[in-house]
């Protein structure tokens, strides 16, 4: 797993969160009383769950210790837990929501994960979660045509990165587990102020298993020098010298069966 960096990542942090926005405002429960944000990261996806609903105990969890040094700095008085969730969340209890956004992409049996994350549901609790799918799109398309070139060719054996799937592949999966299952797609169209702001981006995230591989900073600096040089015509600037970067995402929430919890209260374990 790629070693994070949550300045980096939170460079963009509006274009970031605002998915959780979104998936947030779908989840249909007026005042459940445990909530997990799974794969936290530095905390802003746990604080738009907070946001949300204040009197709900919330737990962000995420297997980056940098990324929690993050979140407990800036969000001091959340709940904070550092867990892999591919080896099981059960010794947290259950909750009546769990969220994830932006995480299980990296996960390549994500089958097994998300049959494990509904298992955290109590009845009428909903899986809420947010997956990009970076498949076809330009900024995975151009990175996989500069591995396959001379330079880097056989550099990252064994170095691995995210794992798209289509929407169909997740209605697969948790539809036998749920006859209330709601899935949507959206496409974000960011203005970035240039390509090397698009580098940025997806250093923070996809990029970086690539970046950590490579030791030396000079090989690095070319790397993304390469990178850079062929993203210009994949994303043409626009006549103001701004650049159209649309990002591809999936939105899913399943509803476990029998009542909700929407009476708040103390938290149940």
């Amino acid at each position: 797993m790629a070693e994070w960096d949550p300045e980096l990542y939170l460079a963009f942090e509006k274009g970031r969160t605002q998915p959780s926005v979104d998936l947030v405002a779908r989840i249909d429960l007026v005042a459940p009383a445990r909530v997990v944000d799974v794969g936290c990261g530095p905390g802003n996806s746990t604080a738009v769950l907070a946001g949300r609903w204040p009197t709900a105990e919330t737990v962000g969890v995420d297997s980056s210790a940098a990324m929690l040094d993050k979140a407990r700095a800036t969000y001091p008085q959340g709940t904070w837990v550092q867990a892999d969730a591919t080896a099981g969340l059960g010794h947290l209890g259950t909750f009546d929501v769990v969220f994830s956004n932006a995480v299980i992409q990296w996960i390549p049996d994500q089958a097994t994960l998300l049959r494990g994350l509904f298992a955290l549901l109590r009845p009428g609790g909903v899986l809420a979660v947010q997956v990009p799918n970076t498949a076809g799109m330009p900024i995975r398309t151009v990175l996989e045509e500069l591995l396959s070139q001379p330079r880097w060719r056989g550099r990252f054996d064994g170095v691995t990165s995210t794992y798209p799937h289509p929407a169909s592949f997740y209605y697969d999966v948790l539809s036998p587990l749920t006859a209330a299952l709601d899935l949507w797609t959206t496409d974000y169209l960011h203005v970035m102020p240039s390509h090397d702001a698009l580098v940025q981006w997806y250093s923070g995230s996809a990029l970086r298993p690539y970046l950590d591989h490579l030791t030396d900073d000079a090989e690095r600096a070319a790397f993304l020098a390469e990178y850079h040089d062929q993203l210009v015509p994949a994303y043409p600037p626009q006549p103001d010298g701004n650049v159209l970067f649309p990002f591809h995402r999936i939105f899913f929430t399943a509803r476990a069966v029998g009542p909700a919890n929407d009476r708040g209260g103390a938290p149940r374990r």
